[in-house]
This record gives structure tokens, sequence and C-alpha cells, in this order.
């Protein structure tokens, strides 16, 4: 684990949307109480704890401290205890504060990923913005450059995710920059203009009673995988259904759509549980909303924590009563992750589905929240999950069987290349002509 000191010189500067005078102040006790702490929870709970050597947890935590007792506002705090646990490179371990995210996270307006050696925006809300156009520099520091400096603050299993995750992170970024694009334009981004779309799951008939289309943008709230539902249903005599999972950040497992869809028997996770939630450390809302009193597929590793390290999962579990038996396409990408991975793995798994688009991220580690009743929850991984074969899962994610990658063009003249290349297989099933 590789540690550098926080440069808090550089959070001031590049982050210069933080005004010192109007942040809440933290005395060196609170800053000393908070982050010793955390490091206590980390090194008890955190699954993946023992891949860090005691000599570089030491001082790794040392440099946190120093820097923690440093940072005497909020503002410069909450970038030190991330950076500390961006280290752990655990896309489920990480720390919030509702005070940052009330006050810096306005949205961008846009979203950009990396498209070989370039930034390229694949969705904007922006008129001045659109899909296609590649991010050259943020505030005059080439988007390279920028990535490297902020890295060190996004929690992720790779750094691909990290890559991926950028600009889904707005306090990463000053609440007012300029955006200089590739072909030299130059556009000022002001996130306190910018709104959210709210999420909500589509569909349609690409054509009419052979193939579907439904896109699920996430899987945080129940009435989404109703949403979803209801359309399965409309679809269920379809030929083909395509789901759209990308840039699904999960929530917690879909379990009845998953029960909707799956016709054949399919291996579960293989999972590495650590020890149970102890007073002050409690499994997180989302996951609570979900399982209590959950059964069928998932409910393996839905429950309790166990007492004691041990590997578990990875059987045969059977289906349910599917509503929908003809073909299943599922579109995925570097944005799929958590439970929108646990989704879809039984039916790479059963081959139950054919997975079109890119890898998926890799992390999904059921986490449990230590809440310091300040605002601030520290999220902890206290479960490693492997494919069924015992295969590395974490950092590496799940491949699709029909690779297929965004390019610059095609976002520029507003094509979906993963999604026509879903919509031809689906041709070959029926040939008529699809609705693009």
């Amino acid at each position: 684990m590789k540690r550098q000191i926080v440069s808090l010189l550089f959070c001031v500067a590049t982050l210069a949307s933080a005004q010192t005078a109007q942040v809440p102040k933290l005395t060196v006790d609170q800053r000393s109480s908070i982050a010793s702490t955390i490091a206590s929870v980390l090194s008890k709970y955190f699954v993946e704890r023992q891949k860090v050597s005691d000599a570089q947890w030491s001082t790794s935590y040392q440099n946190y401290l120093r820097s923690a007792q440093l940072a005497d506002n909020r503002y410069s705090f909450d970038f030190a205890s991330m950076e500390f646990i961006a280290e752990l490179d655990n896309g489920h371990t990480f720390f919030q504060d509702s005070w940052l995210a009330q006050n810096y996270s306005q949205p961008l307006g846009f979203y950009a990923r990396p498209i070989g050696s370039e930034w390229v925006v694949e969705t904007s809300a922006r008129a001045e913005v659109k899909s296609g156009d590649v991010v050259a520099a943020i505030d005059s520091v080439a988007m390279d450059q920028f990535f490297q400096r902020q890295k060190k603050y996004i929690w992720a299993s790779s750094e691909a995710a990290q890559r991926h995750n950028l600009f889904l992170i707005p306090y990463l970024f000053p609440e007012q920059f300029i955006l200089t694009l590739g072909d030299g334009r130059k556009v000022a981004i002001n996130r306190a203009s910018s709104k959210e779309p709210q999420a909500k799951v589509e569909g349609r008939w690409l054509q009419e009673g052979q193939t579907a289309y439904i896109h699920i943008p996430s899987f945080f709230y129940p009435f989404l995988e109703d949403e979803a539902l209801t359309y399965l249903n409309q679809y269920r005599d379809a030929r083909t259904i395509i789901i759209d999972v990308r840039k699904n950040p999960g929530g917690a497992p879909p379990v009845r759509l998953m029960t909707a869809l799956m016709d054949r028997p399919y291996h579960g996770w293989k999972a590495l549980r650590m020890t149970p939630p102890t007073p002050g450390l409690v499994q997180s809302p989302v996951d609570q909303q979900y399982r209590t009193g959950q059964s069928g597929p998932f409910s393996e590793l839905a429950g309790a924590v166990t007492l004691s390290p041990k590997t578990v999962g990875g059987g045969l579990s059977l289906p349910g009563k599917p509503i929908f038996r003809g073909r299943l396409m599922l579109l995925v990408d570097g944005g799929c992750v958590s439970a929108c991975e646990d989704f879809i793995e039984p039916f790479k798994d059963s081959g139950r589905a054919t997975l079109v688009g890119e890898t998926t991220q890799g992390s999904s580690g059921i986490p449990y929240s230590y809440d310091f009743h300040n605002g601030m929850i520290l999220r902890v991984a206290v479960t490693k999950k492997y494919f069924a074969d015992g295969s590395d899962f974490e950092g590496v994610g799940i491949k699709p069987d029909v690779e297929v990658h965004p390019t610059t063009d095609a976002l520029k003249s507003g094509r979906d290349l993963v999604l026509e290349k879903a919509i031809t297989l689906a041709e070959g099933d029926h040939p008529q002509k699809l609705h693009r």
C-alpha cells in the first residue's frame, strides 16, 4: 500500500470552492478521536486487512493521523480521511460526510469516461457540452494530470474503476471551473446550476411482440425493481428481452427480478465473511431494507455475517418460477458494480443470458457502517466475493460474452454501439428489422 501525506495546500488550491471561513472547525481532540476510531474499525473488520503488512499499516496510519491533526477544518479532515481509506483499494470501504455532500456535491451536469488515452463526454444535460466532446483540461490542468492528483481520494478496487468513477464524484471538482474541450472550446461550468435527473426505469419495444428493451439505472430503491418487473410482465411474451444495466451503481440485489428471469440452475458467489457487527457497526440501511426477511436467490449472502472468517457459498441454486423464458441479453460496462454485479453473475454463470458490452467494475463487499453521529459514516467491506470456481472477482469484474466498446466518433454521432450489437444478435434470432 503506497502512501503519501495529504497535501492540504493542493486541496485548497485545486478544490477552490472550499471557503475556509465558512467551513466548520474540528478540535484536535475531535480529529484525533475520529481518526483513531476509523483506523481501529478498519483494522478489526476490513475483510482484506491481511493484505496490508503491520509495518505498512502503521506507517499509513501515522501519516493519516498527522494529516488529520493539521486539518483544522471539516473539509480538509474529510479529504485526509478519504485519502487514507482509498489506499485500501476496495470499492466498498469508504468514508462519507453528509456535510460535505450537502455543501460540495452539486452535480457536474455531464459525465466523461476514458476511451483510450482520452476522456470523452458520454452523457450531458448541458447544451454547451455534448456527447463525444473530448475533455482536455480542468482549469488548464491536463485531464490525465488532474486524474493523477485526484485519484488518491477515489475509493475503488482498481485504477480502471477510479478512472470510470472520477466524473461521478462532484466534490473532486471546483464548484466553478473552466472546461477545456479537445476542439479548443472553453466552457464555464458552475455546478450549482446543475440538477441531477430523477432515476427511472425505461422500457420500449424494439420490434413489436418480438424484442423489448428495459433500462434499469440503479437498484437503490425498491420502486425501481417494481418498475422493471412491470415492464417485464408487459414484455413476457417477447422472443428477446434486452436489459440495460450499464452505469448501474447497484444498491441491493434485485432478488424478485432475478427470480423472474432465471430458468435454470446457477452457482452463487463464494465469499470470505468476516466478523459480525458490534455496537456502533451496523449493516448499511439499503442492505437492511432489502435483506430483512429475505428468502430465495441470493439469500445465502443476505443474512448476518458469520462469527469468524470463513469461505462460504459457491453452491448450485435452483430457479424459482420465471416470468420470462425467452432469449435474454444484458448490456454491461465498467459502471455496473455491487448489486448490479450480484444481479448479472448468475446469468453469466448459467449461460442464461448473453452479456454484451464491457467488463464490470469488480466490487461487491456487503458493507457495514460505523456512524459517528455527526454526519460522518465509515463503510467497511466485511465480505470478499469470489467466482464460484474460487477465482478472483474483486478488482477483476465480470467479462462480457460479446465485447463492445464505445468510441468517440460513435458518441459524437449519437450511436450506441453496445445496443446496436445486441440488436444485431437479436436479429439473428428473428431477422425482421428492429427499431434501433
